[in-house]
C-alpha cells in the first residue's frame, strides 16, 4: 500500500499535469470537420409566421419569406416558438475567421442554442486544443458602444493579467463594442508580448442573428476541408447588428433560427458555465472543480439577469461600484444597512437608471425588483470593488475573496479545509488563510499540510511556507527522497543546471562539484533500491541526512530570494549555509549571460554574506570559544568545507574582516604565545633563547606541571606560526644574501662550498613546494605566488644544468645569466612575505592590481607604437633585412620616445651619416634613403608632424590615462584598505599554520621522516580509513544547538528593528501631517486677513 507521503507527491505532480490532459489526443482537420458536422447543428425557420408589426412582410423569426428554406409552411394560428417552428440542420459555418485588413484569425462555429454543453466543451478542449482551464471569468455588462473610464481600463488590464497567470478562460459577448472591445485589445497586446503557450483565451459567445456581415462565414457547398471565412468589420454601418471583435481567440455563435433578436445566447452560455464548473478535476486547487466567477460592470437588464442566474447557480459575482447602471444599484444595496424593501430597490433604480426605468411598465419594474431581491438573498456570493480604489491587487483580492466565500459557504465544501487552503494558496491570500483557516480551534497534522507545502514551495510562496511551518508541518519528514527528486526533476530550471555545470567545469572546486553531482543524481531520480555502488549509496544517505540543505540549495540556485531565506532559518549550521549560498550564487553570477539575472545573484549573495556576518557577530558576542568552533565546523552537505574555507572561496571579505574572525586568525598566528606580547620581544628571543624561560614572553595558558614548564615554554614558542614565519623570513633573507654573494664574488668554474650550500637550500625549498602541492592538489596552481616559486626553482635547476658544463665557456656563462635572472624572481618572492604587515600589505595589493592596469595600457600603447614604428621605418629606409635592427627601429626606439628619447633620424638638418651604414655589413642602423643629390629623400613635412602626433598620443594621452587608471585602482583599494588587507592576511596565516612547525632549513629532517613513514605504511598496508559521518559528534551537535539559539535571537533582533523602523516612519508621517494641518490653518488665517 502506498504511503501517504507518496500519495501526496503523486497528487502534487498530477496537479501540474492535469491541465494538459485534454490535449493528449491529436485530431486532423478532417476529423474536426467530421466531428462538427455530426454533432453541431444550426436552426432554420420552417414555418412562416407573419409579423403584424413589420412593414416589410417579415416572419416572426426576423427573416423575409425568401430567406426561409425550401418547403417552408405557412403558420397563421399558432404563436411562433423556435422549438416548434424551427428545425435543426447540420451547421454550415465553422472554421477559422479571418478579419480582412487586420491579419487576425480565430476559431468560430455556428451552433444551435440547444447544443449539449459536454459536446461543446469537448470541441473546445480536444479539437480546438484549449488547455483545461484553471478558472472561468465570465464578464458581463458594458456591451454598448461607449468610452470606457480610465480606471475601468486599469481593472480590465488587471483582469486579463489574472487570466493569463492563472490559465483562465474569459467569457464575453464577443462583439466589438464597449467593455468587450477593450478586453479584446488587452488580449491582443498580451498576445504580442507573450509566447503562444501563454496566450490569453478570450471566448466570445454571441447571437448568430445579431452578427453583421455573417454571410461570409457560411461555408461554400464544395468545401469539404477546414474553412477560413473572411470577415469584414464595418464599424460605420448603422444598423442594430453587431460586429464581431477581431481580438477574441474563439467565437461561439448561437443560433435559434432568428434574426435581430439579442441575448438568445444567454441560455447556452449559462449552461456551458454550469457544466464546466461542475466538472470534476482530480487534485485541482479548488476542491476538485473548475471555479467560475462572474465579473459585472455597468449593464442593464441582461446584466441583471446574468447576475441573477449566476447567484442561483451558486457562482460568486464581483461587482464594480462606480461603473454605472445595474452594477451601482446592486453595489449600493449590498452596502445598505437595514431591511431590504421594494421601495428602497426602486429608489436605487430611479437613481442609477432613470431613463431605463421610465420606459418600463409596472410589471417589468416588478420583475427587475424581484430579480434584484433574489440576488441580494445571497450576499456571501457578492463582492463589491470600488472603481476609484482599483489598484493592482484589488481585482485579484476581490476575485479570490469571492471564490473563497462561495467555496466556504457551499454545503458540500464548507468542511473541506484542505480545499479552501489550496484555493487561498493559489491566490496568495495569506491573511485570509491565517484568519479563517488556521484558527485556535483547529489542529493540523503535519501530513495534512504536505500537499499544500509542496505547492507553496513550487509556486514560491514564502509567507505560506512560514505559515505551514508555524502550524505544525515537519519539514524534515516532508522532504523525502521522492519529494526532493520531484523538486530537482520537474521544478528545476534546465538553464540553471547548465550554468551550474559550466561553473563546475570553470572553477572545479569542491562545493560546485558536490552540488552539481547532487543535482544530477536527483534529476536522474536516485532511489536507494536501484543503487549498487558504494558511492551512490553514500550520495543517497547524504541527501537523506541533509534534506533541508538540499532544499535550501534548490531555492538558492533558482534565485528564490524570500523562499530561500525562510528555508535558511530552518537549517542547521546557518552560518555555514549562508556562506555556502554566497559562494554558489557568486559562482553562478560569473557564468550567467543575462546581466540582470547575474546582478540578482550577486545581490542575493551579498545578502547572505551580510546574514553570515551578523549571525556570527551575534554568536561571538555571546561566547567566543563556541563561535570559534563554529568557524571550523564542516558539513558534507557543503562539500566538506568549513566557514572560513567557503568565505575565502566566495571572496566574502566582509566576513573574514570582522573582529571575531580576525581574533581567531590571530590566535592561530601566534599559537600559544599571548597576543599581548610585542613582536620585537619575540624576534629578540629568536637570537637569545634563554629569555623564553625567564618570563620575557607571556603565554596564553600556564603549564600544570612545573617540571615540564620550561620544556613546554620552548615547545610553544618554536611551534608558533609567527615564530616559524619569522625564522623563515630571516633565513630567506640570508639565502638571498648568500645567493648574491655567490653571483657577485664567488662564482668559480667549479662550485664552491658556499654554492653547494645554496644548492641544498634550494632543494629544501623544492621539498616544501612539493609538500604544498601534495596537500593542496590542483588548488596549488591557483595561487600566483606558488607559480612564481615553481618557476624560480625550475630556473635554478636549469641554471645548474648549464653551469655544471664548466668546460664549455658559453654554457657556463649561460648558467650564470640564468642564475642572475632567477635571483630577480627569488627576490620578488620576498614581497609576499610582507603582506602580513598592515602598512605594506595593502600597498602590495595595489601593486598587483596596477600590474593588470599596465597590461591593458601596454595593449593600447602597442597599437600606437607598431603603427608609428612601421610607418617611420618604411618612410626612412628601404629594404632592411636585419631582423634585430627592424625590431630596434619598429619597437625599441618608439618605446624610448615615450620616456623622452627624441629620434634624430627624422630631421634632415641633424642627420649624421657617420652613425649608419649603407651596406648593412656593420653593426649600425641602415642609412636613410638618398635622392639624386645625395640628400635624405624623406619628406620632413611628414616625419616631423608624425612624431609630434605620436608623442602627443603616447606621452600625454596614454600616459595620463595610465596615471588615471592607477589613481582609480589605488582609490578603490584605499576605500576598503583594512578589509582587503585582512582578507589577504588569511592566506598567509593559513599557509604557515599548515606548515610543519620546524624552522627553515631544519624542516628537511621532518620531510625525510615523513617520506620514510609513508613508504613504510605503503609497504605494510596497515592504514585503515574509517568514514566519519558529519554532524554526528557531540561537540558538533552542541555547537549547532547553541548556534540555533543565537540564530533565533538574531531573527528576533531583525524583526524588532524592522518594527521599530516602521513605527518611526509612522511617527514621522504623523508629525508631517500635523505640520501640514498647521500650515493649512496659517494659510486660512492669512486668506481671511487679506479679505
Amino acid at each position: 500500500m502506498r504511503s501517504r507521503r507518496n500519495g501526496t507527491l503523486e497528487s502534487s505532480k498530477s496537479l501540474y499535469s492535469s491541465i494538459f490532459c485534454s490535449t493528449d489526443q491529436s485530431f486532423t482537420e478532417n476529423d474536426l470537420v467530421l466531428f462538427i458536422q455530426e454533432n453541431f447543428k444550426k436552426r432554420e425557420c420552417v414555418f412562416f409566421t407573419k409579423d403584424a408589426k413589420s412593414i416589410d412582410n417579415l416572419c416572426k423569426c426576423g427573416y423575409s419569406k425568401s430567406q426561409h428554406v425550401e418547403g417552408t409552411q405557412m403558420n397563421n394560428h399558432e404563436k411562433w416558438n423556435y422549438k416548434k417552428h424551427t428545425k435543426e440542420f447540420p451547421t454550415d459555418a465553422f472554421g477559422d475567421i479571418e478579419f480582412e485588413n487586420l491579419g487576425k484569425t480565430g476559431k468560430y462555429i455556428r451552433l444551435s442554442c440547444d447544443t449539449d454543453s459536454e459536446t461543446l466543451y469537448n470541441l473546445m478542449t480536444q479539437y480546438w486544443h484549449l488547455k483545461t482551464p484553471n478558472l472561468i471569468i465570465s464578464v458581463t455588462g458594458g456591451a454598448k458602444n461607449f468610452a470606457l473610464k480610465p480606471r475601468m481600463r486599469k481593472i480590465v488590464s488587471r483582469l486579463i493579467y489574472i487570466a493569463q497567470s492563472k490559465g483562465a478562460w474569459i467569457f464575453t459577448g464577443g462583439t466589438h463594442y464597449g467593455l468587450m472591445k477593450y478586453i479584446g485589445e488587452v488580449v491582443r497586446d498580451n498576445t504580442i508580448s507573450r509566447s503562444s503557450e501563454e496566450n490569453v483565451v478570450a471566448i466570445g459567445i454571441a447571437a448568430w442573428g445579431m452578427v453583421s456581415n455573417r454571410e461570409s462565414l457560411i461555408r461554400n457547398c464544395n468545401a469539404e476541408t477546414y474553412y477560413s471565412g473572411p470577415y469584414i468589420m464595418d464599424d460605420l454601418k448603422r444598423d442594430p447588428l453587431y460586429c464581431l471583435d477581431n481580438n477574441h481567440t474563439h467565437l461561439i455563435l448561437v443560433d435559434n433560427g432568428t434574426h435581430g433578436y439579442p441575448a438568445i445566447e444567454a441560455k447556452l452560455r449559462t449552461q456551458l458555465e454550469k457544466y464546466i464548473s461542475e466538472r470534476i478535476i482530480p487534485d485541482s486547487n479548488y476542491g476538485g472543480k473548475i471555479p467560475i466567477v462572474c465579473f459585472a460592470q455597468g449593464g442593464g437588464k441582461e446584466t441583471l439577469k446574468a447576475i441573477n442566474t449566476a447567484v442561483k447557480s451558486k457562482i460568486p459575482c464581483v461587482v464594480v461600484e462606480g461603473s454605472g447602471q445595474i452594477a451601482d444599484v446592486i453595489a449600493s444595496l449590498v452596502e445598505m444597512e437595514g431591511t431590504l424593501t421594494s421601495s428602497s430597490v426602486k429608489e436605487k433604480l430611479l437613481r442609477y437608471l432613470p431613463r431605463t426605468l421610465s420606459r418600463l411598465t409596472e410589471e417589468e419594474i416588478e420583475s427587475w425588483i424581484r430579480w434584484i431581491k433574489e440576488v441580494l438573498e445571497n450576499p456571501h456570493l457578492l463582492t463589491v470593488i470600488k472603481i476609484e480604489e482599483a489598484g493592482d491587487e484589488i481585482v485579484s483580492n476581490a476575485i479570490s475573496f469571492a471564490l473563497y466565500k462561495a467555496f466556504s459557504t457551499n454545503e458540500q465544501d464548507k468542511d473541506n479545509w484542505n480545499g479552501q487552503l489550496k484555493l487561498l494558496l493559489e491566490w496568495n491570500q495569506l491573511d485570509l488563510a491565517s484568519e479563517e483557516i488556521f484558527t485556535n480551534d483547529r489542529r493540523w497534522e503535519s501530513a495534512d499540510l504536505q500537499d499544500v507545502m509542496f505547492t507553496a514551495l513550487v509556486k514560491d510562496r514564502p509567507k505560506f511556507v512560514r505559515l505551514f511551518l508555524e502550524n505544525g508541518l515537519n519539514l524534515r519528514k516532508f522532504l523525502s527522497n521522492d519529494v526532493l527528486t520531484e523538486f530537482y526533476t520537474n521544478n528545476f530550471s534546465s538553464l540553471v543546471f547548465k550554468n551550474l555545470q559550466i561553473a563546475k567545469n570553470s572553477y572545479n572546486d569542491a562545493l560546485l562539484t558536490f552540488v552539481w553531482k547532487m543535482v544530477e543524481d536527483l534529476r536522474r531520480g536516485i532511489k536507494k533500491e536501484n543503487k549498487s555502488s558504494k558511492d551512490d549509496i553514500e550520495d543517497v544517505s547524504l541527501i537523506a541526512r541533509h534534506p533541508l540543505q538540499a532544499l535550501f540549495i534548490w531555492a538558492v540556485l533558482q534565485n528564490k530570494k524570500e523562499l530561500s531565506k525562510v528555508i535558511w532559518e530552518q537549517t542547521r549550521g546557518c552560518t555555514l549555509a549562508a556562506l555556502g549560498a554566497s559562494k554558489l550564487l557568486k559562482s553562478l553570477a560569473k557564468v550567467k549571460n543575462d546581466i540582470s539575472a547575474a546582478g540578482e545573484s550577486e545581490e542575493l549573495a551579498n545578502e547572505y554574506e551580510t546574514r553570515a556576518v551578523e549571525l556570527f557577530t551575534e554568536c561571538y558576542s555571546s561566547d567566543e570559544d563556541l563561535a570559534e568552533q563554529l568557524l571550523l565546523y564542516s558539513c558534507d552537505a557543503w562539500g566538506g568545507s568549513n566557514c572560513l574555507e567557503l568565505a575565502v572561496e566566495a571572496k566574502d571579505q566582509q566576513f573574514i574582516a570582522q573582529p571575531g574572525v580576525q581574533n581567531f586568525l590571530s590566535k592561530q598566528w601566534y599559537g600559544e604565545i599571548s597576543r599581548d606580547t610585542k613582536n620585537w620581544k619575540i624576534i629578540l628571543c629568536l637570537f637569545l633563547f634563554p629569555l623564553i624561560g625567564c618570563g620575557f614572553i607571556s603565554f596564553r595558558k600556564k603549564p600544570t606541571e612545573r617540571s615540564k614548564k620550561l620544556f613546554l615554554y620552548y615547545a610553544w614558542f618554536f611551534t608558533s606560526p609567527f615564530v616559524v614565519f619569522s625564522w623563515t623570513v630571516i633565513f630567506y633573507i640570508a639565502f638571498l644574501l648568500l645567493f648574491a654573494y655567490v653571483l657577485l664574488m664567488d662564482f668559480q668554474k667549479e662550485p664552491t662550498m658556499l654554492e653547494l650550500i645554496l644548492y641544498v637550500l634550494v632543494f629544501i625549498l623544492l621539498c616544501d613546494e612539493v609538500r604544498q602541492w601534495y596537500m593542496n592538489g590542483s588548488k596549488y596552481f591557483s595561487d600566483l605566488w606558488n607559480i612564481m616559486d615553481t618557476l624560480a626553482i625550475f630556473y635554478f635547476i636549469a641554471g645548474i644544468v648549464f653551469r655544471l658544463h664548466s668546460s664549455n665557456e658559453t654554457s657556463w656563462y649561460s648558467g650564470r645569466v640564468i642564475f642572475c635572472l632567477d635571483y630577480i624572481v627569488f627576490t620578488l618572492r620576498l614581497i609576499h612575505i610582507f603582506t602580513v604587515s598592515k602598512n605594506l600589505g595593502p600597498k602590495i595589493i595595489m601593486l598587483q592590481r596596477m600590474l593588470i592596469d599596465v597590461f591593458f595600457f601596454l595593449f593600447l600603447f602597442a597599437v600606437w607604437m607598431i603603427a608609428f614604428g612601421v610607418a617611420r621605418q618604411g618612410i626612412l629606409r628601404k629594404n632592411e633585412h636585419r631582423w634585430e635592427w627592424i625590431f630596434r627601429s619598429v619597437v625599441y626606439e618608439p618605446y624610448l620616445v615615450m620616456f623622452g628619447h627624441y629620434p634624430t633620424d627624422i630631421d634632415g638638418t641633424t642627420y649624421d651619416f657617420n652613425h649608419c651604414t649603407f651596406t648593412g655589413n656593420e653593426s649600425k642602423p641602415l642609412c636613410v634613403e638618398l635622392d639624386s643629390n645625395n640628400l635624405p629623400r624623406f619628406p620632413e613635412w611628414i616625419t616631423i608632424p608624425l612624431l609630434c602626433i605620436y608623442m602627443l598620443s603616447t606621452n600625454i594621452l596614454l600616459v595620463n590615462l595610465l596615471i588615471a587608471m592607477f589613481g582609480y585602482t589605488v582609490g578603490t583599494v584605499q576605500e576598503n584598505n583594512d578589509q582587503v588587507w585582512k582578507f589577504q592576511r588569511y592566506f598567509l596565516v593559513q599557509e604557515y599554520c599548515s606548515r610543519l612547525t620546524i624552522p627553515f632549513p631544519f624542516v628537511i629532517f621532518a620531510y625525510i621522516y615523513m617520506v620514510m613513514r609513508k613508504l613504510l605504511k605503503c609497504c605494510c598496508k596497515t592504514e585503515c580509513k574509517q568514514s566519519s559521518i558529519c554532524c554526528s559528534r557531540n561537540e558538533d551537535n552542541e555547537t549547532l544547538a547553541w548556534e540555533a539559539v543565537m540564530k533565533e535571537n538574531y531573527l528576533v533582533k531583525i524583526n524588532t528593528k524592522a518594527n521599530d523602523s516602521s513605527e518611526e516612519m509612522a511617527q514621522r508621517f504623523r508629525q508631517l501631517d500635523m505640520k501640514l494641518n498647521d500650515l493649512k490653518c496659517l494659510l486660512k488665517d492669512l486668506a481671511n486677513k487679506l479679505r
